[in-house]
């Protein structure tokens, strides 16, 4: 399956972060195993958007494991 979405993140008068992003995956069968890809389509901080290598070099060890949390709960 496929699904695009948006995780964002506010903090109370400090900032809007906004993830969307694309994300992939298969649940597998007895003759493959499952498999998944997240790309992250566009980052957007307080409405302006940033780029992907920047989010990538700093700030996707900050939030990856709760975006990832929230993929898997929406999808």
């Amino acid at each position: 399956m496929n699904i695009k979405g948006t995780y964002s993140i506010e903090e109370v008068f400090a900032y809007e972060l906004e993830i969307d992003y694309n994300y992939y995956w298969d649940d597998g069968d007895p003759d493959r195993p499952p498999e998944s890809e997240l790309e992250i389509l566009k980052v957007t901080l307080n409405g302006r958007e940033i780029s992907i290598t920047f989010y990538e070099h700093f700030l996707e060890d900050l939030i990856s494991e709760q975006l990832n949390e929230y993929i898997q709960e929406n999808k």
